[in-house]
């Protein structure tokens, strides 16, 4: 018997106008179902995935990091997964949700690939405010987030290859899961 398909987000990492002529998103999806997944929806054009796939998630990131290397796009540009479970409880969490609800493009969540040291947090002196909710950085930038650019070499350095979406983003993801 099959196993039963579980759904899974799939952000990519490092994915923009560069990448986009190497691999649309329509081509994306289309790939995607020849590897195995599911009914895969995109969101927006910013390598945003929310698919089914009948195996482990570990086989789940192997299958969708086949189908980016098919594209020919750099080593960089990386699937990072999670399940819709973890989508909803950052949301319901929302560690900022004055920021989220009057600015959420200033607010950024952090998926990373791996697991993360956070101690080098203890040292930051702001102007942002940041909140590790279940091994992601859950970020309010106060300010117009290409201003933070010292936090983010900050994030890419110690905490290893990541990718980050807004809180508009985020929501809607989750929304997306929730009517699967």
């Amino acid at each position: 018997m099959p196993a039963t398909p579980s759904t899974y987000v799939i952000l990519l990492r490092a994915i923009g106008p560069a990448t986009h002529g190497l691999m649309s998103m329509a081509q994306w999806r289309e790939a995607a179902e020849r590897a195995g997944f599911e009914a895969p929806e995109t969101l927006v054009n910013t390598g945003n995935m929310v698919a089914g796939f009948a195996g482990s998630p570990r086989a789940a990131q192997e299958a969708m990091a086949g189908v980016l290397r098919g594209f020919g796009l750099p080593p960089g540009v990386i699937p990072v997964l999670r399940r819709p479970a973890v989508l909803h409880r950052l949301v319901k969490a929302d560690p900022v949700a004055e920021a989220a609800a009057q600015r959420p493009n200033q607010t950024g969540v952090y998926f990373f690939a791996g697991r993360p040291d956070f101690g080098w947090l203890a040292q930051h002196e702001g102007p942002e405010t940041i909140h590790v909710v279940e091994g992601h950085l859950v970020v309010d930038f106060t300010q117009d987030v290409a201003r933070s650019a010292r936090l983010i070499r900050q994030i890419d350095r110690h905490c290893g290859p990541n990718t980050a979406r807004n809180w508009n983003t985020l929501r809607r993801l989750a929304d997306r899961c929730a009517g699967r």
